[in-house]
């Protein structure tokens, strides 16, 4: 069944695009440039022959109903040429036009390995274009105002004492038409919102290559915006979310291919700095599509996987992933090195480093990650990569990283048809699949269901969905609880278990449920909302604290 990282529920067996994108890379990527170093992941249970990922991996994210093309059916041509280098850069890396300069300089002493840049909105403006958004549909026309998004960018036009360049004016003058019609028809739909955020990441590309060209005006190779549809990045149709990673699209197969082709070009004479949208893209009829707040790590591993890049890297302002929320444990420290799956369980179980599926397409293609701070960018921060081999971190404790959730949805379902009857859990997922509902983490025994909902990622009707379920069982739903999963492998799951109930229960902490098993890198507990302060510190104290 599905689980958390879906958009929706899919029917059994059934592929998304983004699965068979997956299943098209495997099939036609240059295998033999691999390194068998490169083709080994960490869990054997979750791999094929020749070390990549399972079906079971990718089925893991749920697609939208409807059309589901075909991959492409012709191998591309085989690249030839020195390998590119992604580079995302995020929000808060590109905030102000210091920010942008230090970029700048950051990708300027990339220019050997032929950098392909990715940008998301600059600070906050994705935030200001939907509450921009919010406004002009409560209070009409006479309130639209676009004042807040365009001093950001005329903050930095400012600084490099140059007037506002037309095609920077004609999206300002085109996102006031956009607003204005909101206003005036009184309608905000999924479509119409994806087109209005898109303006922050086309601003920010163009404000950025005007940054770069202004520092480096001397130098041969200029910096380049390119609209990421331009660059052939394709996805089904559907509305993303404006507040969560959910998104109902996802990157078609022959994206790839697009992207393989248009960027081909850098591999041979890189004759510009390729300075690209990330977060959004555009459906098979030409309307704009988003991928999901921080979409962006999607799109650079994308164009990572479709390129063979050498590396994608992803520039934020922290010292890579770190061993837990360093707002709330002061004595948390980054990761020196993950492999892929413990990145993917660390991004789906909470931590927001690295977008939730932004992994997978840099698991299959075998092209590693680094998490790199932009005010530090002499850090190595965290790399990720296949496998840690000889040299990986000695984890003397068993404990990678953890992560987690709040305010989450804990039902428990119970009903005495299960004993020696079959066809009780399907008729539960049957339940859970009308109501499109996705599942965090599941525990069964003879007569009992308890499984856990993350209804940040979209809205539930968990009364209907409880009633439904009353009709064949007894059903008892806990709200604000809270997740804590440890990343540790398998092999060493029984000292982690024991050290992490020693210290829950040292400090009086119920645990109320417990999932174990399904992959072979995450331990995982789920306990009350009032005691995740203090379980995080004390397990944090137990694994990554301990005096030598």
């Amino acid at each position: 069944e599905e689980l958390p990282l879906g958009p929706r529920t899919r029917r059994p067996g059934q592929l998304s695009p983004f699965s068979k994108s997956c299943r098209w890379a495997r099939e036609h990527v240059d295998q033999a440039s691999y390194l068998p170093s490169r083709r080994a992941a960490a869990g054997p249970a979750n791999m094929e022959a020749g070390g990549y990922p399972s079906e079971s991996i990718f089925t893991r994210l749920a697609s939208p109903r409807g059309r589901e093309p075909d991959a492409p059916s012709e191998d591309p041509p085989a690249q030839a040429g020195a390998p590119v280098l992604v580079m995302k850069f995020g929000g808060s890396s590109l905030a102000t036009v210091e920010h942008l300069k230090r970029a700048a300089e950051i990708v300027k002493s990339f220019l050997d390995r032929r950098p392909v840049l990715v940008l998301s909105a600059m600070g906050k403006t994705t935030n200001l274009l939907l509450a921009a958004a919010d406004n002009a549909l409560e209070k009409g026309v006479d309130a639209v105002d676009i004042s807040a998004i365009r001093k950001v960018t005329e903050a930095v036009f400012e600084a490099l004492k140059q007037p506002m360049p037309a095609d920077i004016e004609a999206l300002f003058r085109e996102l006031t038409q956009i607003l204005s019609g909101v206003a005036l028809v009184k309608e905000l739909s999924g479509r119409t919102r994806d087109r209005l955020v898109s303006f922050g990441e086309r601003l920010s590309i163009r404000t950025f290559a005007a940054v770069y060209n202004d520092m480096m005006a001397s130098e041969k190779v200029q910096a380049k915006p390119v609209d990421s549809w331009e660059a052939g990045m394709l996805t089904t149709s559907g509305g993303g979310s404006a507040n969560s990673a959910f998104s109902n699209c996802e990157v078609l197969p022959e994206a790839y291919m697009k992207l393989r082709e248009y960027f081909a070009q850098f591999r041979q004479n890189y004759p510009f700095v390729p300075v690209v949208t990330g977060y959004i893209a555009k459906d098979p009829e030409g309307f704009i599509t988003t991928l999901g707040r921080d979409g962006s790590d999607l799109s650079a591993t994308v164009i990572g996987a479709a390129v063979q890049a050498s590396e994608v890297q992803i520039w934020k302002d922290v010292s890579g992933v770190m061993t837990t929320d360093p707002r709330l444990v002061p004595a948390a420290k980054p990761v020196g090195v993950l492999t892929f799956e413990e990145a993917a369980e660390l991004s789906t179980f909470g931590a927001k480093v690295v977008h939730p599926a932004a992994i997978l397409p840099a698991w299959i293609a075998g092209v590693p990650i680094s998490v790199r701070n932009s005010t530090e960018p002499e850090h190595p921060g965290t790399h990720i990569v296949a496998d840690l081999g000889k040299d990986g971190e000695l984890r003397e404790n068993g404990v990678a990283a953890m992560s987690s959730k709040r305010d989450i949805t804990m039902i428990v379902i119970r009903s005495t048809r299960m004993l020696g009857q079959h066809g009780f859990l399907a008729h539960v997922f049957q339940v859970f699949n009308k109501y499109e509902v996705s599942v965090d983490v599941i525990a069964t025994s003879e007569i009992t269901v308890t499984l856990t909902l993350d209804r940040s990622y979209k809205s539930v009707d968990l009364d209907a969905l409880k009633a439904e379920l009353e009709e064949v069982s007894q059903v008892q739903v806990s709200e604000k609880m809270a997740m804590i999963t440890l990343i540790a492998i398998k092999s060493l799951s029984t000292t982690v278990l024991r050290g992490a109930f020693s210290a829950l229960n040292d400090n009086g902490i119920d645990v109320e449920m417990v999932s174990h098993g399904a992959s072979n890198v995450n331990v995982t507990v789920v306990i009350k909302d009032e005691y995740f302060n203090k379980a995080t510190k004390e397990l944090h104290a137990r694994f990554f604290e301990k005096e030598k």
